[in-house]
């Protein structure tokens, strides 16, 4: 999923940030989500992964230590202790779960998106909760897939603050994930009143590229960063990843790449930039530099997959281990019912099982979710190893109504169309 945070002028603010009152478009170098899966997810298994369910681990000893977490902030301690001790203080229930939804981004560790809930869950079921409460419902609702409700909370909540930077941004990326483009659109729109350009051009730029227009969209971002050398370097990274999509979908990869080693230099965590720059270097044929990108990293499960896929192409001493972890976070998520894995588990079923019929009943179970070019890609890609053009349907469909031109899906199509 394209960035499931907001992008960094817009990010949350964390527990020592200037209160809701005093909002400015402050800047948090988070790094991007991974993938791990929800509490919360939305309860939905296909059977193909139902079947695929392994079995509740229960450790023999007391003793052993299964996890290891990192030490509690004291600043925080005494804050959740502060709540316990005024539970309708909402203002301080906001910061702590903003505090952990900053930490959700930054280790990709579900079990921080459950806290913030649980922190919120005075308020977590009201119609009309408080705005602040609102705009990190929704934050959580997209970090777990459940778009539907993010929007209509995003929705509610721009009726009655629609200058409100965050939750434009984060309305602009729900929908445009959901191929609601006019939506996305609106919403950019709004955030050019009340962000610098380089915000806006980079809002705008992925509806340019899916309209066909990556060339003009590339251009005037290239050269809005250029002239913003000086500038926030979070802004700077992000656009810097929007810059390599845009090249990568013009087809080149070396600018693409170079722009990553960019916003690595910047936010070295960005797992986003990483799992994009791994992306491009597999499809160039430097799967051991990607390895080498991701290696030590595999807690993080977008970047856990691909490893496990750059080792099985490589026929490396760790291939067995990596891919038998991937295969354990799979069975994992089948077995807690949640939607968010299902782009990497059809990446891996067609490139390490080389089932391509099954993966394509992944890849298009994901298209039901979300509508990003990496998820048209992928259907494309795992169609043509199957045979089956049919199932590309309606990633066909979707390219012929946008106008999208991609170097990649552009040649997947190409090897469709000869299979009528």
């Amino acid at each position: 999923m394209r960035r499931s945070v907001v992008p960094p002028a817009m990010r949350p603010f964390a527990p020592d940030a200037p209160r809701p009152g005093r909002r400015k478009l402050t800047v948090l170098a988070l790094g991007a989500v991974g993938l791990a899966a929800a509490l919360t997810a939305a309860a939905f298994v296909t059977p193909d992964r139902a079947a695929a369910a392994a079995p509740t681990y229960v450790p023999g000893d007391p003793a052993q230590v299964i996890a290891t977490v990192p030490p509690r902030d004291p600043g925080e301690v005494a804050a959740r202790r502060e709540l316990g001790s005024a539970p309708d203080r909402v203002e301080l229930a906001v910061e702590l779960a903003r505090g952990d939804i900053a930490r959700y981004r930054t280790l990709s560790d579900p079990r921080y998106l459950g806290r913030a809930q649980a922190t919120l869950g005075r308020w977590w079921q009201l119609a009309e909760p408080p705005a602040d409460v609102l705009l990190l419902r929704a934050t959580i609702e997209q970090s777990i897939h459940q778009f539907a409700e993010a929007r209509r909370d995003l929705d509610q909540l721009i009726r009655v603050r629609p200058r409100d930077p965050e939750a434009q941004l984060t309305r602009a990326v729900v929908a445009t994930i959901t191929a609601d483009y006019a939506a996305a659109r609106d919403s950019c729109r709004a955030i050019a009143e009340l962000a610098n350009p380089v915000v806006v051009a980079a809002c705008e730029a992925p509806l340019d590229a899916i309209a066909g227009r990556a060339d003009e969209a590339y251009a005037r971002l290239a050269r809005l960063v250029g002239a913003a050398r000086s500038g926030d370097a979070a802004v700077r990274g992000w656009a810097m990843t929007e810059l390599a999509e845009l090249a990568f979908m013009r087809g080149d990869s070396d600018a693409a790449a170079a722009h990553l080693a960019g916003a690595l230099a910047l936010d070295p965590d960005d797992a986003y930039a990483r799992n994009l720059l791994a992306d491009i270097w597999m499809a160039t044929g430097h799967t051991g530099d990607a390895s080498r990108l991701l290696a030590g990293r595999e807690q993080i499960d977008s970047h856990l997959v691909r490893r496990a896929i750059a080792e099985h192409d490589l026929h490396g001493a760790g291939a067995a281990r990596l891919v038998a972890a991937m295969r354990d976070r799979i069975a994992a998520a089948a077995e807690r019912g949640d939607r968010i894995h299902l782009r990497e588990e059809a990446r891996f079923t067609l490139a390490v099982d080389l089932d391509a019929p099954r993966a394509v009943r992944i890849a298009r179970d994901n298209w039901t979710v979300q509508k990003e070019l990496a998820d048209a890609r992928l259907l494309a890609e795992a169609a043509v190893a199957a045979g089956d053009r049919d199932a590309a349907a309606p990633v066909i469909a979707w390219a012929r109504a946008t106008g999208v031109r991609d170097a990649t899906l552009d040649r997947l199509l190409a090897r469709l169309e000869v299979m009528r």
